[in-house]
């Protein structure tokens, strides 16, 4: 072949070549461009079902929580939402919009949008319209005036809850996994919010999930029931909230239940040197005082050792065995006043605004007689006992505000049936160290009174979390900052309020404070830092998780900071999102810096 047919025949090559580079590349932009006009039109579609759908959904989530009797009413309703949902997965499921999750930065986006449509339609076709019917049937068990739940009615209900429950946990683990990818602003947004919905969803199916497996045990299905209620005062604090100031009987038999005697703390304390022993743990973090009044049982964090405490007093001093034991503090009744409106006792009208005032402070001012203040507090617990459960009481606002309460950490609840406190035991019904989990809250702050005094109504501060990784290790850190806001002539106040003073005690107008630092068993103290410098690490095991302690007394005015570090175990991984801490009545702020440990 000659030079001349050689570059004709190497042209034409690359001619053709080059036209086949053309064509492909051409046929791959359509591709793409067709790829891009499937998804941008699905997406629309999908677009236009979920803004019906998030109207619709409104629309029927303030009617159920407005009046719950509706949700049988609303069952076709969510029906419909849910089948909107369903067709707006099915326009984001196909192997297109799934081979477009892998493009850089628009595949996060197109993930996430698929992700949160999924788990819409889990929550409302399988999490809510199952059990919309049952909210009816458990509205209408419920007699407030004749003090009675149709515990048949509640057994009826618990399969569809759990199943409910588990829908709406898938459906918050997706929405969490995608929040994770790098997502546009308007996008993000609406996935968290997604999400808080689905968490508050989850929330109250899981509680009302929770109810069911206990009440019809509880309030004596199989048998009449004995159980004990504190009253705990938050102007003396203890790890549940406060001081066991009023102890009521509660009995409870085939779904009813009636408040009995009203007890003092004298008619349960055993005589000087016949307290409860207490275990060499317990004695080195709390003393003998644990075992010894009925107003120390939860100087431990350890609820279920509360319990049992309350129930060793109670068949001691009253020759009965108790069945339970329900402990709620004074904070609680400003919310649960919300729901009632005001009661009068010993000729003082209170409300939802006055409560922490009178209750805290207003009291210990105007009564002077410890068995006078003593009798006051049992007059308001029979006051609100008869309130609360009266023709008059809205069912639901009492149970939103109950709600409240329990996610605040208020009541405690400890049962004698191992099979009923086996539910309870790892929630926020549980008491404080029940509440600590490596998922999220692995760490927890929690205050005792050691002024003897009703001091703890001028007391605020911080409670803190944070999780660190270094060349040392990897660390949870937890901070207390206590603030005394006493005014600088609190020593004229009586000496009920502001504590003797003397054989031990901190001076008059002072507030001692032992502050608990606990954790989970992934967990070891490492040091513990009071105002700056390093003090002795004072720790044992309660209940398999560490536990320390320190003491610190504060003038009127008067700050303190005290921060324990501890050392994550390895293979072990907590998270931190939140921290678990004393209730008390005055403000203190929570503050978690999310992350996990790993």
């Amino acid at each position: 072949m000659s030079d001349r047919a050689r570059r004709r025949a190497t042209k034409s090559g690359s001619v053709k070549t080059k036209r086949i580079v053309f064509a492909a590349v051409g046929g791959l932009a359509l591709v793409v461009v067709a790829c891009a006009a499937w998804i941008g039109v699905r997406l629309v579609m999908s677009y236009g079902q979920v803004s019906a759908a998030r109207s619709e959904a409104a629309s029927v989530v303030a009617t159920l929580t407005a009046d719950p009797t509706t949700g049988a009413a609303s069952v076709d309703r969510l029906r419909s939402l849910g089948a909107r949902l369903d067709d707006a997965h099915g326009l984001t499921s196909d192997v297109v919009w799934r081979s477009a999750e892998f493009v850089p930065l628009l595949g996060d986006n197109l993930r996430a949008y698929r992700l949160t449509v999924d788990a819409l339609a889990v929550a409302v076709g399988d999490g809510l319209a199952p059990v919309a019917a049952d909210f009816s049937t458990l509205a209408a068990s419920v007699s407030l005036s004749d003090r009675t739940v149709d515990v048949a009615a509640l057994s009826g209900v618990s399969g569809d809850l759990h199943a409910a429950e588990g829908a709406l946990a898938r459906s918050g683990k997706s929405l969490a996994d995608a929040e994770s990818g790098a997502l546009v602003p308007p996008l993000a947004s609406g996935v968290r919010e997604a999400g808080e919905l689905v968490g508050d969803l989850h929330g109250t199916v899981s509680a009302l999930s929770t109810a069911v497996d206990v009440l019809p045990g509880a309030l004596g299905a199989d048998g009449a029931k004995r159980y004990a209620l504190l009253f705990n005062n938050n102007a003396e604090l203890r790890t549940t909230g406060g001081i066991a100031g009023a102890i009521s009987e509660l009995t409870t038999d085939a779904g009813r239940f009636e408040l009995g005697r009203q007890l003092v703390p004298d008619d349960l304390n055993p005589a000087e040197g016949a307290g409860i022993r207490v275990t060499p743990e317990e004695h080195a973090l709390f003393g003998v005082q644990l075992g010894e009044y009925i107003q120390n049982v939860n100087l431990t964090p350890d609820f279920v050792r509360s319990g049992e405490l309350t129930a060793s007093h109670w068949q001691k001093s009253q020759g009965a065995a108790l069945d339970g034991v329900v402990s709620i503090d004074t904070a609680s009744v400003s919310r649960l006043l919300a729901a009632t409106g005001p009661v009068t006792v010993g000729g003082r009208t209170i409300d939802a605004a006055n409560a922490n005032a009178v209750l805290l402070t207003d009291v210990y001012r105007e009564i002077d007689d410890r068995d006078d203040q003593d009798a006051f507090f049992g007059e308001l617990t029979r006051v609100m006992f008869d309130k609360l459960f009266s023709s008059g009481t809205p069912l639901v606002a009492l149970v939103k505000q109950l709600g409240a309460v329990v996610d605040e950490g208020r009541i405690s609840v400890w049962f004698a049936d191992p099979a009923l406190q086996s539910v309870t035991s790892g929630g926020k019904l549980g008491g404080p160290l029940a509440q600590l989990s490596d998922d999220g809250a692995p760490v927890g702050v929690f205050f005792a009174d050691g002024t003897a005094g009703k001091m703890d109504g001028y007391l605020e501060g911080t409670v803190t979390a944070t999780c660190s990784s270094g060349k040392d290790g990897r660390s949870i850190a937890a901070t207390a900052t206590l603030a005394s806001t006493a005014p600088g002539d609190i020593t004229s106040a009586p000496w009920v309020v502001t504590g003797p003073g003397g054989n031990g005690l901190p001076a008059t107008g002072h507030i001692r404070t032992m502050v608990q630092f606990a954790a989970t068993d992934s967990l070891r103290p490492v040091r513990i830092i009071v105002d700056g410098e390093e003090a002795g690490l004072v720790t044992r095991m309660i209940d398999g998780r560490p536990v320390v302690v320190a003491m610190v007394d504060l003038a009127p005015g008067q700050v303190a900071v005290l921060e324990t570090e501890f050392t994550v175990l390895s293979q072990r991984t907590p998270t931190v999102d939140r921290v678990v801490a004393t209730p008390t009545a005055t403000s203190f702020e929570h503050y978690a810096e999310r992350g996990t440990c790993g």
